[in-house]
């Protein structure tokens, strides 16, 4: 069979310009050939795709040997403007997965090198703030808009933005009502939110006002959101830990800030003797999967080591040439951290690697999920194949691996289901026992058993998520990355 090298170099980062006009037969004479930069990143995006896909069989071309002719690529490709059309048209060819769309909804385009930057250097641009739409009541038939996160070290919160504010003008326009931005596609809180500054007025939850200007910065991103331990009535000590984002844990220099940062919590967890861990990764879009490995050797009992952590399934070619660099993980139990059960916090926003963490501990010990609904569904991921030619480069990353857990379990696209439906509290800062997801859990710890009330039929007196939740700046959505490079030992 013929070896497919180009793998190989994409896996280690080696650009290959593929599809170019002498990789295949000579183009037909009597149509013009585009030798725009454009037209080259849409054939290796076509290439590429084609080669790593996990749904390789079935998109186009149909017959693998014919991403090396140039003509019949460009065939497909000359149809669409831009790289980002042909992804869409071969996404689209995909089996059809969830809500009856197609089945990879995961691959994507990053032409800033935003999401490297995010991942691997926990570097960020922007505010750092996160946005949802709340309801004033359950009967309300329009929407306020507050405050969901913000990153630490941000210019949000520099500026004093916390979770639970309303905002209640952008740059001077009051206008921002759920019914005002949806009739403009929300355009107005978008682009101001993607600008260089912009000037916010805000009521705290005391109905302090505050206005402020803000500038767009690249900052360091420490996704660590709280960290603390709640003491029972009993003595018993119950680790809490929030995190929006799998950042990688070692860069080329050896362990980063973060894993510093993991370690000492973890370290504490220990030393209090903690029995029972509530992790908090409603916001958590994944991230790095080596991160993912090390929270849950830091979770999972010792008895499960040397035992299965999860496996891939890849496509038929990418197995051939590259299953060696794809084996099967196993638990080495890190530290001496025994507990009784481990509770997650999830919402729809919860997916990729920390999706991972979930189903990968599920076969050894009692988990517990809470959260207001089904996690994303993403048990699949990715490496970024940089391409450039001329002016132009992009980094393209097709899904290429799925993951399933020592019970064989990956299906889960329609994503983990809570054991406890519950509701969020939005006015309540991450870390706070009386927040409705981390009231839940702690209610099972102390009683065995979740609260009576439903989550459609509980009163709250908490505002309540509208139905289409907006979510700007949430740049930490695309998740479960695997970085080919030799790592150190941590």
């Amino acid at each position: 069979m013929k070896r497919w090298y180009v793998v190989v170099a994409v896996l280690f980062f080696v650009l290959n310009s593929a599809c170019s006009k002498k990789d295949g037969p000579a183009p037909d004479k009597e149509e013009q050939w585009d030798y725009s930069a454009e037209a080259y990143l849409k054939d290796s995006t076509l290439y590429y795709t084609k080669l790593l896909s996990l749904w390789q069989n079935y998109i186009d071309p149909r017959n693998i040997n014919d991403i090396l002719d140039s003509n019949k690529v460009r065939a497909i490709t000359k149809n669409f403007e831009d790289s980002e059309l042909v992804l869409d048209y071969l996404i689209g060819q995909t089996p059809t997965g969830v809500n009856n769309q197609p089945i990879d909804r995961f691959s994507f385009i990053d032409r800033e090198d935003a999401v490297s930057d995010e991942i691997q250097n926990a570097r960020v641009t922007g505010f750092g703030l996160s946005v949802i739409y709340l309801l004033p009541s359950a009967n309300a038939t329009n929407a306020d808009l507050y405050v969901k996160l913000v990153d630490r070290n941000s210019a949000a919160d520099l500026g004093g933005l916390k979770r639970g504010d309303k905002i209640l003008s952008i740059n001077g326009n009051t206008n921002i009502d759920y019914n005002s931005q949806r009739a403009k596609n929300f355009a107005d809180v978008l682009n101001a939110l993607y600008s260089n500054t912009i000037t916010l007025k805000w009521q705290t939850p005391s109905n302090e006002i505050i206005e402020k200007t803000l500038t767009s910065t690249r900052y360091n991103y420490n996704p660590i959101n709280a960290a603390k331990i709640f003491t029972l009535d009993n003595s018993n000590k119950v680790g809490y830990i929030a995190f929006s984002s799998f950042v990688s844990i070692v860069d080329r220099n050896g362990p980063t800030a973060l894993f510093s940062d993991f370690e000492q919590i973890f370290n504490t967890f220990e030393q209090q003797q903690v029995k029972d861990l509530i992790i908090d990764l409603r916001y958590n879009g994944g991230g790095d999967v080596q991160t993912a490995e090390y929270l849950a050797n830091r979770v999972a009992p010792a008895s499960a080591t040397g035992k299965r952590m999860y496996s891939y399934k890849l496509n038929t070619i990418v197995q051939e040439e590259l299953g060696e660099y794809f084996p099967a993980v196993n638990f080495i139990k890190r530290g001496n951290l025994e507990l009784n059960k481990v509770y997650f916090l999830v919402t729809s926003s919860t997916a990729s690697a920390s999706e991972l963490l979930i189903n990968s501990l599920a076969p050894y010990m009692d988990v517990q999920i809470i959260g207001s609904e089904n996690t994303y569904g993403k048990p699949v991921g990715f490496w970024g194949t940089p391409l450039k030619h001329k002016n132009k480069e992009l980094t393209l990353y097709v899904t290429s691996f799925q993951m399933f857990n020592a019970n064989n379990f990956g299906d889960y696209f329609a994503g983990l289901q809570p054991n406890k439906l519950a509701n969020e509290s939005f006015s309540k800062q991450l870390g706070d026992e009386t927040e409705g997801f981390i009231a839940e859990a702690l209610n099972h710890i102390r009683y065995g058993s979740y609260s009576s009330a439903s989550k459609v039929g509980a009163r709250s007196t908490d505002k309540t998520t509208y139905k289409l939740e907006h979510q700007a700046l949430d740049i930490h959505s695309k998740g479960m990355f695997k970085m080919h490079k030799r790592s150190p030992k941590l």
